[in-house]
């Protein structure tokens, strides 16, 4: 058996995962005061256009896509990075000792 020690994030993989997590975290925010906000009828009275509703109602229309796509981008880099690192620990073959 061999001791495989994880390989460490790159910072590419950091950002990209903090970045996810941080749209994913506001729009619930945003969805639970929306929720909250409809409950204490407050939504209902700021109309159509003013105060922070609107755009407390549009960011997780916009954020949630965004972060998913980031999230495949972060899967494939990931993968990449997994894909070279395993072609590096690959023991190098001697082409003249094949088989025979």
């Amino acid at each position: 058996m061999t001791q495989q020690t994880p390989q460490a994030a790159s910072r590419v993989q950091r950002i990209l995962s903090y970045i996810v997590a941080a749209l994913v975290v506001v729009s619930l925010l945003c969805i639970v005061a929306i929720l909250i906000g409809t409950a204490a009828g407050g939504f209902a009275q700021q109309g159509g256009g003013q105060g922070i509703w609107p755009t407390v109602f549009l960011l997780p229309l916009i954020a949630l896509p965004i972060a998913f796509i980031l999230l495949i981008v972060l899967l494939i880099v990931s993968a990449r990075a997994r894909g070279k690192a395993a072609k590096a620990a690959r023991p190098a073959v001697d082409p003249g000792k094949g088989k025979r």
